[in-house]
């Protein structure tokens, strides 16, 4: 399986920040929030992830992370017109290849104990699609889903007036490579974008799609203000003083063995002893 994360939006509400540079470069407390997916995608265990930015960006996301890894391959695509998620997705195809793939819209964040295990299960019970989940008090901001008792998706409903469940889409998903396939056939749509909803539409009347609503305790993040962006930060902190470091990707690529010991101290000489140490800390509470 490989990883795509999607970077290229413009986040208008946070200018002047994204006036510097891109959203998903903003820090969420410790880290650039970029670290965030890619934590997620150390955690399912996969090794070669692809970054779809916008052409500003480019250059601070290979400074950053390119060639940083070993055993984590991060490739970068340059989205060159903001045509829809389908379209962005479709940048990234030969990265795919024959394989499925996760995809994260790269501006949620999700903090929680052990989503990996969630992750997991829902990567072996995939058939084509699976949305994660989130039970939220006001759906009709979201894509809803509407779900039967084995987690088949009956209907998603983009922003809905009357909304028919509490559960959000949250913008992470596990795709079979047949997804790839159907991201090809999608047309315009009356907004001037390809998107990726028409292909998750197809997939639910085809019943092979599926949802993983995550629990209460997993919190997910909205980061498009500037209050939610601190409040992220302060709950981000939280979090860590009583379970170490969180999103840390020497930390997930030690635990899923995509590294090695000698590579994992070798990578955290980057930085200072104080976060070296935080670092070290998190590892003993393992």
């Amino acid at each position: 399986m490989k990883g795509i994360i999607l970077t290229a939006g413009n986040a208008k509400r946070l200018r002047h920040i994204t006036d510097c540079f891109g959203k998903v470069l903003v820090p969420i407390y410790d880290k650039p929030m970029i670290f965030y997916g890619l934590s997620i995608m150390a955690k399912l265990g996969i090794r070669e992830v692809a970054i779809v930015c916008n052409e500003r960006d480019f250059k601070t996301y290979k400074e950053l992370l390119v060639n940083r890894y070993n055993n984590f391959d991060i490739k970068l695509f340059v989205q060159k017109e903001a045509l829809g998620t389908a379209h962005a997705i479709n940048y990234a195809s030969d990265f795919i290849g024959d394989d499925d793939f996760t995809l994260l819209f790269g501006d949620n964040i999700f903090v929680m104990k052990n989503i990996e295990d969630y992750l997991i299960k829902a990567k072996h019970e995939n058939e084509e699609i699976t949305l994660f989940a989130k039970e939220v008090l006001d759906p009709e901001r979201f894509g809803v889903i509407e779900s039967d008792k084995d987690n088949n998706i009956i209907s998603i409903e983009e922003k809905p007036e009357k909304p028919k469940t509490n559960l959000a889409s949250t913008g992470l998903y596990i795709c079979s490579n047949s997804v790839k396939q159907k991201l090809k056939n999608v047309k315009l749509s009356s907004r001037g974008e390809y998107e990726f909803t028409d292909v998750i539409s197809l997939c639910v009347k085809e019943g092979k799609a599926k949802v993983c609503v995550l629990p209460k305790s997993c919190s997910w993040l909205d980061t498009g203000t500037f209050d939610s962006l601190l409040e992220c930060s302060i709950l981000v902190k939280e979090f860590e003083k009583n379970n170490g470091l969180y999103a840390c990707i020497e930390l997930d690529l030690l635990n899923q063995n995509i590294i090695s010991k000698n590579e994992f101290n070798s990578l955290i000489e980057h930085y200072s002893s104080d976060y070296k140490n935080r670092i070290l800390n998190s590892l003993k509470l393992i």
